[in-house]
């Protein structure tokens, strides 16, 4: 469909309006063709349009020192709904959020219990956020965006790789969740590259350009945003530094004939974490019980210091490439940030001749979920020109 020079100026000016409202209502009418710098017949033609769409409604009268008073337009945040996931490795976390990014509801599943209840097949994620919808009474029909992050790979809606997800390894999850949301749009993309996006949106990226959230979880990852827009890569690996090589002791890594986690991954993420601190003591089954006893149980000790000196060499080649402004570190390890940097910030000092920012995450543990809501933002209101 062809869209003519006047409607397609009608739809880009209705776009700022709703823009505006959205980021500074309730304003008069008078305010908005003042601030755009649109006729003020212009202005009222369009606003009488969104009202009887629903998508904007009068709120009263504002201030004025002379003059009649103008009525205040709001944007109706409540028109729809976003649906926004986050599934990794141990939980899944969903969230519904308002047109403006407002989260209204949560929830948290664990994988292992959905497994325990043979609720993890691909084609039962429509059930259980189904669900989520129906329990917070919401019309699926008013859910306007799906957006979810994802650890894996994915192409064109389906899920070619997640090494902690084995059940949905080449799964069309795209096409899946249409099924059961028909008139929904559907937005997938890795977990990590949604983080960034979260911290970049209303996290500790906020006022940056150029940044690397570097996740430290079940397993790891690392989302780039460079001028302010995520990098992929060509065949979108980028960022997907659980397969960064930092010596050349092939003895220290089995290789992917015998696992599926990459070489960094091996030796640092969370899994192999605890796979090694319960070598020492069955009974640190948890992230937080093997940080629990840093300086106090020498083998652990070693543990957390060889860990540190493994993701200080990640950083210095992650700054050798991208130069970040920022490193920010987020997920289950990096919550012990404090603890890992005091042994990472020398190695970093020795192979580096410049200073490194590296902070932690400002959203945990909803970064996934923030920067999933910020890309389903992103979409819903900006609507594709058509010429």
């Amino acid at each position: 469909m062809k869209i003519g020079r006047p409607q397609l100026i009608d739809e880009v000016n209705k776009g700022q309006i709703l823009k505006l409202l959205r980021e500074e209502g309730p304003i008069s009418r008078a305010e908005i063709a003042r601030r755009l710098g649109l006729s003020r017949p212009t202005v009222s033609t369009h606003i009488r349009e969104l009202i009887k769409e629903g998508l904007v409604y009068e709120v009263g009268k504002g201030k004025s020192s002379k003059g009649r008073k103008g009525i205040l337009l709001k944007y109706n945040a409540k028109y729809g709904y976003f649906l926004a996931g986050d599934i990794e490795g141990s939980i899944m976390r969903f969230a519904i959020s308002d047109l403006c990014g407002e989260i209204l509801y949560e929830k948290v599943l664990s994988l292992n219990e959905l497994r325990e209840k043979n609720m993890m097949q691909p084609e039962k994620l429509v059930e259980i956020m189904k669900t989520f919808v129906y329990e917070n009474k919401i019309n699926s029909e008013h859910i306007k965006v799906i957006s979810i992050g994802i650890a894996g790979i994915i192409e064109e809606g389906k899920l070619i790789f997640a090494p902690n997800l084995p059940e949905w390894n080449h799964t069309p999850l795209k096409s899946l969740i249409e099924t059961g949301f028909p008139n929904t749009f559907i937005i997938l993309e890795n977990d990590v590259n949604m983080a960034v996006m979260g911290e970049f949106w209303k996290g500790a990226g906020k006022g940056h350009k150029n940044i690397v959230y570097m996740n430290l979880s079940t397993g790891i990852g690392a989302g780039i945003m460079i001028d302010e827009k995520l990098y992929e890569g060509a065949n979108k690996f980028a960022g997907e530094i659980a397969y960064m090589v930092l010596g050349n002791r092939h003895d220290e890594y089995p290789g992917l004939e015998y696992t599926p986690l990459g070489a960094l991954e091996w030796v640092v993420s969370g899994i192999r974490i605890i796979e090694k601190a319960k070598s020492i003591d069955p009974k640190y089954n948890l992230i937080e019980k093997i940080f629990e006893d840093y300086n106090k149980v020498y083998e652990i000790t070693e543990l957390i210091n060889k860990v540190s000196e493994y993701l200080a060499k990640a950083v210095v080649n992650i700054v050798s490439i991208l130069d970040p402004e920022v490193i920010i570190v987020g997920g289950i390890v990096g919550k012990f940030l404090n603890i890992l940097l005091s042994k990472m910030q020398p190695v970093i000092e020795y192979y580096l001749p410049i200073p490194v920012k590296i902070i932690p995450s400002a959203l945990y543990p909803k970064t996934v979920i923030y920067g999933a809501i910020y890309k389903a933002i992103n979409h819903y209101h900006t609507k594709p020109v058509i010429v």
